[in-house]
């Protein structure tokens, strides 16, 4: 095998010569090709650290395994070195934080078809993490799984925007990693817990603790649908969340990836978030979700208005998603309005016959005075179709009882007969139980049963084409 790379992310405070402050970063596996060599991908690994810490090494070492599917272990094939990127340098990402950005990319080959592990560690965490028991004695680990198939290439899941690293206490923040699959493969994301020493971390607290970490206003969770996150963290400190994602193809679990990230929320008294609006209001579907259907030739522009009251403060603007990754990309462009330091950043896209789906694509817009960032997330269906009232065919009323013990009663109206998806999910944006429900046109009275703790979770109906219609809080009594 040749070199290969590794996914990351954490922080460290060393007191050897291991790599300490990392910050953030994920591992991709890319397929390339298949020959009579095997399949080939091109993996890559981006790191960030804190310039505080011990710098880098500029060779990381990773692990393959292979998995036996006769005893369900993972075997260690190999140990692999990959040296920095291309460019060979070592990007700072912005003075303000005090942030490198190491990327390594390298090809490797799997000489057979078969089920892969990735795994990545270095020591140490950042002693500052407030949640989690013992930061110090923790290495940072991460995991990449692939399934390798040459006659059905695969590559694995990842985030397409970029982490971000401060953030305001005590105030509603959004953010989105925008999960991706190159492959169109369904994609399942939830909140996880850091991994140390081929275990989890000791000790660690999700941040949706209401006790600690968030306030009611904006608990800590991952939106189901979106992927955006939202947090109103009620204290200032150091503090890490993982997230992973999973992808399916088939209904069969291909490849599975995940990203670990610091967030130092500081006090919010000394610079103001960016403001941003959109300067004619995209239209909303009836999950409430900004939800805009083009039609394949059509034209259709979007524009944001961003501005920051620190008046010396320099305001920009990013966009990420699927439809500037893709033939016949979307356009953003920014530019000043004169304003003060307002800008204003415009989408365009003009998706061919070859783009229409039921899926929708996401797209992020990020706005930053250079220090704090909010993210607007927006999805574009491009359908034969161009009313959003289309989405909904299903009409649903309220639950009951809620709170619940046991199991829910839901009604609901059909248009025509279709398979619909019923799933659950908690706070924290993870799947707890998922349905797939094959009924007829007309009224329907659907009891669920249900074996939960209690708590909070959401119900989520999608029709058959995996279109959100509704999502309804459900309260779990015990």
């Amino acid at each position: 095998m040749k070199k290969l790379i590794t996914l990351i992310l954490g922080i460290a405070l060393a007191f050897s010569s291991y790599a300490t402050h990392l910050m953030g970063g994920q591992i991709s596996a890319t397929y390339l090709s298949s020959d009579t060599t095997g399949s080939h991908y091109f993996l890559e690994l981006d790191v960030y650290r804190d310039t505080l810490g011990v710098p880098m090494t500029l060779a990381q070492t990773v692990e393959i395994y292979e998995l036996d599917i006769t005893t369900g272990t993972y075997n260690l094939v190999s140990v692999d070195s990959i040296s920095l990127g291309a460019s060979g340098a070592v990007a700072t990402m912005s003075a303000v934080y005090g942030v490198e950005i190491y990327h390594f990319a390298d090809s490797i080959t799997f000489p057979a078809n078969g089920y892969y592990m990735i795994k990545w560690s270095d020591c140490c965490r950042n002693g500052a993490i407030i949640n989690m028991s013992s930061p110090l004695t923790e290495d940072m680990e991460f995991l990449t799984y692939v399934n390798v198939d040459s006659a059905n290439p695969n590559s694995s899941p990842t985030y397409l925007s970029p982490p971000v690293i401060y953030l305001p206490t005590n105030n509603v923040w959004q953010y989105n990693p925008l999960p991706f699959d190159s492959d169109g493969d369904s994609l399942v994301w939830n909140l996880s817990v850091p991994l140390s020493n081929n275990t989890t971390v000791a000790g660690y607290q999700y941040l949706s603790d209401t006790v600690l970490y968030s306030n009611t206003t904006g608990i800590f969770s991952m939106d189901a649908i979106t992927g955006e996150i939202t947090w109103d963290p009620k204290m200032v400190g150091n503090f890490v969340a993982s997230f992973a994602i999973q992808e399916y193809r088939n209904g069969v679990l291909v490849g599975a990836m995940s990203r670990d990230m610091q967030f130092v929320v500081v006090p919010d008294s000394t610079n103001a978030v960016p403001d941003v609006s959109f300067m004619q209001s995209p239209p909303t579907n009836n999950l409430g979700y900004p939800y805009v259907k083009i039609m394949p030739g059509q034209n259709y522009d979007i524009t944001l208005l961003a501005s920051d009251s620190d008046a010396n403060d320099v305001v920009s603007m990013d966009v990420y998603g699927e439809p500037f990754e893709i033939l016949n990309p979307a356009s953003f462009n920014v530019s000043t309005t004169g304003n003060g330091n307002e800008i204003e950043g415009v989408f365009a896209w003009a998706p061919d016959i070859s783009q229409v789906r039921s899926k929708p694509y996401v797209v992020v817009f990020r706005t930053t005075d250079n220090f704090f960032y909010f993210d607007e997330t927006v999805q574009f269906e491009v359908s034969l179709t161009t009313a959003v009232e289309d989405v909904n065919v299903i009409e649903v009323m309220d639950i009951y009882p809620n709170p619940a013990n046991t199991n829910f009663t839901l009604p609901i109206n059909l248009d025509k007969g279709q398979r619909i998806t019923l799933d659950i999910y908690n706070v924290l944006g993870v799947k707890v139980s998922s349905e797939e429900l094959n009924l007829a046109s007309g009224n329907h009275i659907l009891v669920k049963n249900f074996d939960l703790r209690s708590g909070q979770y959401f119900v989520n109906l999608a029709d058959e084409n995996g279109i959100a219609i509704t999502t309804i809080k459900l309260v779990v009594v015990k």
